[in-house]
């Protein structure tokens, strides 16, 4: 009778437990992209073909989760919160996007469907929400170079490391951080351009 009594128990403890995973939701996972418009139009056009190389990345940032530091020592990665594309291709993008909105040269390629007579290459080594007590704050570190195709030599170096506080502590608050640096920073990059590059160079 006992042992009747025991095997109905663990046939119903194991009916519970089937029940309960099968009825439980599982976390929900949110991505996320860098978004933003650039201004367009810009002072002037090169009339050459700008190649934009696809962005590398230091390795931490080669997994699709969010990253967040409580100290520069330690990392952490969301376990529900993921960038829609790797962030070095979605920095490729966002750059390729900017550079032809503004129409600072006049053309922009990423693939190499010509020669070009100039490329960009450009390094992501920060892209994390740094959390300290109650203040939340967007990291972005990056470096873009302009380079002559033909020689390789490098014509215009910008890099950066920012940090901008955030008012909300959802991650969405600091992937709009992200996108107002990143905005600003690849228009310092191109006054670097337009200064390192004359009219009558051109």
């Amino acid at each position: 009778m006992r042992k009747t009594t025991a095997v109905i128990l663990t046939v119903l403890a194991s009916l519970f437990i089937v029940s309960c995973s099968l009825f439980s939701k599982a976390p929900v996972k949110h991505y996320y992209q860098i978004y933003y418009s650039p201004k367009e139009g810009s002072e002037r056009t090169i009339p050459a073909t700008v190649r934009i190389k696809s962005f590398e990345e230091d390795k931490i940032y080669r997994r699709h989760n969010l990253v967040y530091r409580k100290s520069f020592e330690e990392m952490f990665y969301y376990n529900t919160h993921f960038w829609a594309s790797r962030p070095a291709d979605m920095l490729t993008d966002i750059v390729a996007n900017h550079i032809a909105k503004k129409n600072l040269f006049s053309e922009v390629i990423i693939t190499m469907d010509k020669r070009p007579k100039y490329i960009i290459t450009g390094r992501l080594t920060a892209l994390d929400e740094i959390v300290s007590g109650e203040q939340h704050y967007a990291r972005v570190a990056v470096t873009f170079e302009l380079r002559d195709y033909d020689t390789n030599t490098v014509i215009v170096a910008h890099s950066f490391e920012e940090r901008r506080e955030v008012a909300g502590k959802e991650p969405v608050y600091v992937v709009r951080a992200m996108g107002e640096i990143i905005d600003s920073q690849i228009e310092q990059f191109i006054e670097k351009i337009y200064a390192s590059i004359p009219e009558e160079e051109e």
